[in-house]
């Protein structure tokens, strides 16, 4: 069921992006917290096991544990990806959560699909690696996506500000099509055009609860971590499933090119027609699937 209002709606399609305020409750956000509890486990227990580290630090807090494993060993993945847990059940609170599907639904229309797209990343305090240039998301899935419609959920699970690396939008943006960039040395998007002179950066402070939707093509931005705590947040990404609606040659191909981004074809979560929506199995079997084409493709990188 669509929940924004008209004006909430027409915002996004003009602004290219649109903050919800206190829109999720605090215990909506501990299937995610587990998630990430259980990925940074395994990555302690791992260079403990090779003498990278001298403790697991078990003890500390969420938003200080890897600031304190990071000092004894280097953070090695600017990024985690949420599905491959093996909480499997956890990752579908947030990816089927009523108020992200509502609000969703409301920008896309009745017929959802989740990416299987569900990343955290933790900015680590005064890590370079972990702020990220001004960027299109669809400079990464690829050029042929600017056709598409991909909308982005950004999470945030500890309170973020200018200090700790809060992300910045640059409204409008969105309608200034895919601009032209490459690959750095880091993999980072480098853009061709100074986009803080082609349009206005704003900052967007959030709160735990908070929850910002945007779109494939506006330009956002984080920068460095200069508190003492991890800023930890999770992103989720939804479209409009293919066979939802006649494509045009150029959505075909945007298609294509999501898909082979994410290494899988997209999985329907909203529809009109109830037999067109993934059940819990046919979720479970389509994560595990896309987490085995994940790690062959690491293989062969």
């Amino acid at each position: 069921m669509a929940c924004l209002t008209k004006s909430e709606v027409d915002s996004y399609h003009d602004q290219g992006y649109l903050l919800l305020r206190k829109c999720i409750k605090l215990e909506d956000l501990a299937s995610a917290r587990v998630l990430i509890t259980e990925l940074v486990d395994r990555y302690a227990r791992e260079l403990f096991d090779n003498g990278k580290i001298a403790s697991l630090h078990e003890n500390e807090s969420f938003d200080r544990r890897m600031c304190v494993i990071n000092g004894e060993a280097r953070l090695k993945a600017r990024n985690w990806d949420l599905t491959e847990t093996s909480n499997i059940p956890d990752l579908f609170p947030l990816i089927l959560h009523p108020m992200i599907l509502d609000s969703v639904e409301s920008l896309l229309g009745s017929e959802v699909a989740w990416t299987g797209s569900y990343v955290t990343r933790p900015k680590i305090p005064q890590h370079e690696l972990t702020a990220f240039p001004w960027h299109q998301d669809s400079q990464y899935y690829g050029e042929p996506t600017q056709h598409l419609h991909v909308v982005s959920v950004w999470i945030p699970l500890v309170d973020t500000d200018e200090y700790n690396g809060c992300l910045y939008i640059i409204p409008g943006s969105h309608k200034w099509g895919l601009l032209k960039g490459e690959r750095g040395a880091d993999r980072n998007i480098i853009t061709f055009e100074d986009v803080e002179k082609k349009g206005d950066p704003i900052a967007l402070p959030m709160k735990v609860g908070d929850v910002l939707f945007f779109t494939n093509l506006t330009y956002h931005t984080s920068k460095l971590n200069s508190s003492n705590k991890v800023r930890w947040s999770v992103d989720l990404r939804y479209i409009v499933p293919p066979d939802a609606y006649a494509l045009t040659k150029r959505e075909r191909e945007g298609y294509k090119t999501l898909n082979d981004h994410y290494k899988m074809s997209t999985i329907t979560v909203r529809s009109l027609q109830p037999e067109n929506i993934a059940n819990k199995k046919q979720l479970e079997e389509y994560v595990y699937q896309r987490v085995g084409l994940m790690k062959e493709s690491r293989k062969n990188y």
